[in-house]
C-alpha cells in the first residue's frame, strides 16, 4: 500500500497527480454546482442589502466586499467550464474565492454592526462547510482558505459587537466546530479515498503486468495486440508479432532449482525491454514464453528487432547467486498480411518459434510466406 503524507495524501508526487486527476470530474463537478450557487446567493442577497441599507455608502461597500468574491466565481466557473488550466491553478482559485467570501462576510457584519443583534449561526460557518465537505479530496487548499477567512472573520466580529452580547463567543465556537469537522472530514475521507483508488491501481497492475518479470500480462499483451491488428487494417499499416522462448528452461529449472530460473526469466525480461521501444507491446504468454508486438513494423523490422533481442540475451552469461549460467533464445516472427485476427497471425510468429527450436535453437526464423492449404475441388 503507497505512504501517505501527514496531510493525507500520497508521498509519491506522481501517484498523487494520478490521484488528483482520476477524481477530477468528479470534484469539478461540485466546484461547479458551489460556484454557480454562491454567483446566485451573491446576486440575490444584493436587493435584501439595498432594502435594509438603502443606497447609501454602506451599500456601496457591502456590493463592493461581494462583487470581488462573485467575479472570482464567475472567473473560476469560466475556467471550469473551458477545463483548460491545470489542477493547482484551480485550487487556488477556489481557496481564494473561499477566502474573498469569508471576508465579504467581515465587510458585512462591519457595516451592518448595528443591525445584526445577537447572531446565533453565522453564514461563514455555512461556507467553510460547504468549502470542506462539497470540494476536492486536497486538504491543504481550503484548509489555508477556511483558516485564514475565520481568523479574518473572527477579528472583524470581536470588533464590532460587544464580548458581553455573547455573539462573539457562538460565532467562535460555531466556526472553531466547522473548521474542526471539516478537517477532520476531509483528513478521513481523503485517506479513505487514497486507500481505495491505491487497492484499485495494485489490482490493474496485477491484472495487467507479470508479477515476476514485471512486463505485460499475457492478458494484456493479447488485447493490445487485437487492438493493434483492427487497427493496422483499418488504416492499412504494418504490424509485425515476435514470439520468443528461453532455451532448455527446464534443464536450468531441474538442475539449479526454480528460483535460479525465476532470477533467469526476469533478467532476460529486463534485458530485452531495455531493446524495445516504447510503443512496442512486450508481454509473457507464459512459462519461458514472451511476445512481442511491434506497430508500424514491417517483416523486416521485427527481424531486425528479434535479431536484437537474441543477442542482448546471449551475449552476456547469467549471473544467479555465485553462477554463471548461458542463456539463449529462439525467435519466430511473423508480419500482418491476410490473416483473419490476431490469433492467426500469433500463431504463424509460434509455428516459427518451434521452427528455430527444431532447427538447433539460438536464431530467428521469419514467417516469409503465409502457407495456405489449397481448396479441394469437390467433383
Amino acid at each position: 500500500m503507497a505512504k501517505l503524507s501527514f496531510w493525507g495524501e500520497f508521498k509519491d508526487s506522481i501517484l498523487e497527480e494520478s490521484f488528483q486527476r482520476d477524481k477530477w470530474p468528479s470534484v469539478r463537478f461540485r466546484l461547479l454546482f458551489v460556484y454557480f450557487v454562491t454567483i446566485l446567493v451573491v446576486l440575490s442577497s444584493l436587493y435584501s442589502d439595498y432594502v435594509v441599507l438603502g443606497p447609501g455608502t454602506g451599500f456601496h461597500i457591502v456590493l463592493l466586499g461581494k462583487i470581488v468574491p462573485c467575479l472570482l466565481s464567475v472567473l473560476a466557473l469560466i475556467l471550469l467550464l473551458t477545463d483548460k488550466v491545470r489542477l493547482t491553478v484551480q485550487y487556488a482559485v477556489m481557496a481564494v474565492a473561499m477566502l474573498f467570501g469569508l471576508i465579504s462576510e467581515s465587510v458585512e457584519l462591519l457595516v451592518k454592526a448595528f443591525d445584526i443583534g445577537t447572531l446565533s449561526v453565522p453564514t461563514a460557518v455555512f461556507i467553510v462547510l460547504a468549502y470542506y465537505i462539497l470540494l476536492s479530496p486536497r486538504a491543504i487548499p481550503p484548509f489555508i482558505a477556511a483558516v485564514c477567512g475565520s481568523f479574518v472573520y473572527l477579528c472583524s466580529l470581536s470588533v464590532v459587537v460587544p464580548t458581553s452580547s455573547g455573539t462573539f463567543v457562538n460565532s467562535a465556537i460555531y466556526i472553531l466546530l466547522a473548521n474542526v469537522f471539516g478537517c477532520f472530514f476531509l483528513y478521513t475521507f481523503g485517506r479513505s479515498l487514497r486507500r481505495e483508488y491505491a487497492a484499485i491501481q495494485n489490482l490493474k497492475r496485477l491484472v495487467e503486468f507479470d508479477e515476476l518479470t514485471g512486463v505485460c500480462s499475457r492478458r494484456k499483451v493479447l488485447e493490445a495486440g487485437v487492438g493493434l491488428f483492427k487497427s493496422a487494417r483499418r488504416f492499412d499499416s504494418k504490424l509485425a508479432v515476435l514470439v520468443m522462448d528461453i532455451d532448455h528452461f527446464k534443464k536450468i529449472n531441474d538442475e539449479y532449482g526454480h528460483h535460479v530460473g525465476d532470477e533467469v526469466l526476469k533478467e532476460t525480461a529486463r534485458r530485452c525491454s531495455d531493446v524495445l521501444r516504447e510503443v512496442d507491446y512486450f508481454g509473457r504468454l507464459g512459462g519461458e514464453e514472451f511476445v512481442v508486438v511491434l506497430p508500424h513494423s514491417t517483416l523486416y523490422d521485427g527481424i531486425k528487432v528479434a535479431e536484437r533481442l537474441r543477442i542482448c540475451v546471449r551475449e552476456r552469461m547469467f549471473k544467479v547467486d555465485e553462477s554463471y549460467l548461458p542463456s539463449s533464445v529462439s525467435l519466430g516472427v511473423a508480419e500482418l498480411r491476410e490473416h483473419e485476427d490476431f490469433a492467426s497471425l500469433l500463431q504463424d510468429a509460434d509455428e516459427q518459434l518451434y521452427r528455430a527450436k527444431a532447427c538447433g535453437r539460438n536464431q530467428v526464423c521469419p514467417a516469409m510466406f503465409r502457407v495456405v492449404k489449397p481448396a479441394v475441388r469437390k467433383i
